[in-house]
């Protein structure tokens, strides 16, 4: 969870929401987002990681508002999608008031003076927050409608995956300390609380990543005009590639205009890692409107998505 102390720059505006906005500029960068909203994920979340994606949007569009909002287990899986709702207001009034939300205004009237919002949404914490923020906007129709006007551009971070119990279990572990005896304590409370959780989840009782996948490609959620970009990782633990790229197809045959970057060897999370320039590449050219499908098509044996584009 993230820490104020460690944000700096940023103020709570909420319940694990935080905000920046840079000093007033007399002519803003018309080549960078109004706005650009980070949902992080839950396992393994800290102050630092996050720090570092932070202080990369602020390199890249320094004229940009961020907007960060954290999540957690218990965000994901069993708060009732009301309080999640609730939660967030802080966010939809920001939203609104960046975006240059005026009494009166049509969404074609302000886009005119506006550069769209970018969100990026890492793994399945990040996605759920960012899915719920979506569909709570339309709770307000005049103010929703400036919203998804103006939302030109998704980045899914390491997502969506399945509901198999195996990754269920190494996403819980990574939010536990890298110690012997940690981890032998964490296998000892997590294996049988999510073997209960990921029967709920089987059973109906509880929010299942099947729903999730379901959610984040339903034009009723973010609209069909935004671009989508999936970064993800052969390597990741947590999230399976071939799940993700299931879902970049299914969104392809949509007609939602998509994009994507494959890494070998990045961890959940942590595909920067691998090599930051490609990654932070990828996103500055999908912001500016260009073509980017980084895949390796002889990996996977298959003609590559790229020619069905």
């Amino acid at each position: 969870m993230a820490s104020d102390s460690l944000l700096e720059g940023f103020n709570a505006i909420g319940e694990s929401i935080y905000l920046y906005e840079p000093p007033v500029q007399t002519s803003p960068d018309p080549a960078s987002p109004s706005l650009v909203i980070l949902c992080t994920w839950v396992g393994g979340a800290t102050p630092r990681r996050i720090n570092k994606y932070l202080a990369q949007y602020q390199d890249l569009f320094p004229t940009s508002s961020l907007l960060l909002i954290t999540t957690s287990v218990s965000d994901a899986a069993f708060r009732p999608l009301r309080w999640i709702r609730a939660n967030l207001k802080p966010a939809r009034d920001t939203i609104n008031r960046i975006v240059g939300r005026e009494i009166g205004q049509t969404p074609a009237e302000t886009s005119t003076s506006q550069r769209g919002i970018l969100l990026h949404l890492f793994s399945h914490g990040g996605g759920n927050i960012a899915s719920q923020l979506a569909l709570s906007m339309k709770g307000s129709p005049d103010r929703g409608a400036v919203f998804f006007f103006n939302l030109r551009t998704i980045i899914l971070d390491c997502c969506p995956g399945d509901d198999a119990f195996a990754r269920m279990y190494e996403a819980s572990r990574v939010s536990v300390p890298q110690t012997t005896v940690a981890q032998f304590l964490g296998k000892a409370v997590m294996y049988p609380a999510l073997a209960v959780v990921n029967t709920f989840q089987h059973a109906g009782l509880a929010r299942a990543v099947k729903d999730l996948r379901d959610i984040l490609n339903a034009s009723s959620t973010f609209g069909s005009r935004p671009r989508r970009l999936y970064i993800y990782s052969k390597e990741d633990v947590v999230i399976g590639w071939e799940d993700v790229q299931s879902h970049l197809e299914d969104a392809q045959n949509r007609g939602y205009p998509v994009g994507q970057v494959r890494f070998e060897q990045g961890p959940h999370c942590g595909l920067v890692m691998e090599n930051p320039n490609r990654y932070w590449d990828a996103v500055k050219k999908f912001w500016a409107g260009e073509d980017v499908w980084d895949v390796d098509s002889s990996v996977t044996g298959k003609q590559s998505l790229r020619s069905r584009l």
